[in-house]
């Protein structure tokens, strides 16, 4: 079964901390996502990057939480520690959900990927929505506990139980190693 990987808004205007949105906390998992990409690659397992990418204040995000991530910019580009590979993709989302603009699965079906993993930050809501909209759409999917984050620790346990009971498996990255 072909498989692809999800690095979800592992962005400078979240990791840097000059970002706009600066979390400090989501930086506890760059080791285990770095070391998720690299046994991807060693793999022939696609890595895709999910990030927010916005264009102006209309943009859903940013009437939210203000206007970041914008297009072209430095606070849009995958955090130094994660440099992108020549085979991976770079996918802009404009919401939550990465599977919202359609563009994201339809690279997927493209290449006949099957099963999903998703790892990234901000678990409550981007992490969650993009899981739940790739289970919505047919593809298996797995969450790995170790590479999933967000600075907002009081709901973190609701969530793992809700990737386990209703859209795939929660795994550890090693757990997830040993499978693949």
């Amino acid at each position: 079964m072909k498989s692809a990987l999800l690095v979800i808004d592992m962005i400078n205007d979240y990791l840097h901390p000059e970002g706009l949105l600066y979390c400090q906390c989501c930086r506890e998992i760059i080791t285990n996502i770095k070391r998720s990409i690299e046994f991807a690659r060693q793999n022939n397992i696609l890595v895709i990057y999910v990030n927010t990418n916005l264009e102006n204040e209309n943009d859903i995000l940013a009437k939210k939480w203000g206007l970041h991530a914008v297009a072209g910019s430095y606070g849009a580009q995958v955090i130094e520690e994660l440099s992108t590979g020549e085979s991976d993709l770079i996918i802009h989302k404009k919401s939550y959900n990465g599977f919202f603009n359609k563009t994201l699965d339809m690279d997927l079906k493209h290449r006949g990927i099957e099963s999903i993993a998703i790892s990234g930050i901000h678990t409550h809501v981007c992490v969650l929505l993009t899981a739940v909209g790739g289970f919505e759409l047919g593809y298996n999917v797995a969450v790995f506990e170790d590479c999933i984050t967000t600075d907002s620790t009081s709901i973190r346990g609701s969530e793992f139980n809700f990737f386990n009971t209703h859209i795939g498996e929660l795994l550890s990255l090693d757990e997830w190693i040993t499978k693949v």
